[in-house]
């Protein structure tokens, strides 16, 4: 498993569901990362910064915030700690 450094956490982003609220289906092309995701890993922050985020927490991130990787097969993000705009 990918192990967080210092203050950056990796998250796993919520399918983004592909109907609009209008129904439409919307193509896979056409769909965006989903800003909700749940926290998988974290750092251990630093000694001026300490980590407040933990694994399973469920978070809003900035929109198309970090770097993708692929673990075992799946989209996962890894962000700054500050990317993080509120916990569910």
């Amino acid at each position: 498993m990918v192990k967080p450094v210092l203050d950056n956490i990796l998250i796993k982003p919520f399918e983004s569901d592909n109907v609009s609220e209008g129904g439409i289906l919307v193509p896979n092309s056409f769909l965006t990362r989903n800003n909700k995701a749940t926290v998988v890993a974290v750092g251990n922050g630093t000694k001026a910064k300490p980590m407040q985020f933990k694994p399973g927490d469920i978070v809003y991130n900035i929109k198309d915030a970090g770097d993708e990787i692929i673990i075992e097969g799946e989209k996962h993000y890894l962000i700054k700690d500050s990317y993080v705009l509120a916990l569910n």
